[in-house]
């Protein structure tokens, strides 16, 4: 048997998949969006306990964060953020993202994150210096999410899924 090693051919590419987006209640294909990170960021406390001469670590909670990049072409987050001002209701949006690349033997996963309140709104835009489609850039938080799909053992590593 040949040792599993990890395949190129297997990586991900980033320009395969897609997101999706529900806000008040509507799913619709996140088209716009260029590009999309969310981590989740561990919270650990510290501790040097009697008798030992090394600290040590507990992870005693988690923050769900991100940034994404979108093109500039439609009014959803502005209207989202005006309905804010009039209402004071901010519930936040759900984003699913696949990732799916074909080409690939692990697979795809999709994630759903939920609650999903970017720190910037997209308002107008001109600059008359650039003929490339405008972009917004913001970071976001999110309160919870949910692998729906998760990746599967590249082929060659020979492992029981």
């Amino acid at each position: 048997m040949e040792e599993a090693k990890t395949l190129y051919t297997d990586t991900v590419s980033g320009h395969e998949g897609k997101g999706f987006i529900t806000i008040n209640g509507k799913n619709r294909e996140a088209f716009e969006l260029s590009k999309f990170s969310a981590e989740v960021e561990l919270t650990v406390s510290e501790k040097r306990m009697l008798g030992h001469r090394f600290t040590q670590h507990k992870v005693t909670g988690a923050k769900g964060t991100g940034s994404m990049t979108m093109f500039h072409m439609n009014s959803e987050m502005l209207n989202y953020a005006r309905k804010y001002l009039k209402t004071g209701g901010f519930t936040g949006f759900t984003m699913l993202v696949i990732q799916d690349d074909e080409g690939s033997t692990v697979g795809s996963q999709e994630v759903a994150y939920y609650g999903v309140v970017p720190a910037k709104l997209p308002g107008s835009y001109l600059d008359d210096s650039s003929d490339d489609g405008q972009t917004f850039d913001t970071d976001f938080t999110y309160d919870n999410f949910e692998v729906l799909k998760s990746f599967d053992t590249p082929a060659n590593f020979g492992f029981v899924k």
